[in-house]
């Protein structure tokens, strides 16, 4: 939650849309995929085995996410990602993800500049 909210939206993006078990989020409605994802991870916090299954693979992804696109250096990496996430949808007919990484394209070098923050922030804390 301290996390800016185009990271946090980041994040649950790629959690939901790389990764089984989410699949029952609605992920038309963009806005709203905090809140589901959020109300999806409450479910287990009761649950030892799966809730702390669930948090290994949740800081495997954030660690990923920031590490990927944290880096001041790996801008050109983070256009390439997103340039072949762009043509893989589109070749699979899958436009709404397509637009998805255009959109990210198109605020890459802004975003850069956050994520460098959050990184430098994540490292202290690992």
């Amino acid at each position: 939650m301290s996390l800016p909210v185009p990271h946090r939206q980041s994040i649950v993006e790629f959690v939901i849309f790389f990764n089984i078990g989410f699949e029952d989020i609605d992920t038309t409605k963009m806005e709203e995929l905090h809140n589901a994802f959020v109300k999806k991870l409450s479910k287990y916090s009761h649950d030892k085995l799966k809730g702390s299954g669930l948090a290994l693979m949740l800081r495997g992804k954030v660690d990923f996410l920031i590490r990927k696109w944290g880096p001041r250096e790996g801008c050109k990496e983070s256009e390439n990602f997103l340039t072949g996430v762009k043509e893989h949808f589109s070749a699979t007919g899958e436009e709404f993800m397509a637009d998805r990484a255009r959109e990210f394209l198109r605020e890459l070098p802004f975003k850069q500049e956050q994520w460098a923050s959050t990184n430098e922030k994540w490292q202290e804390l690992v």
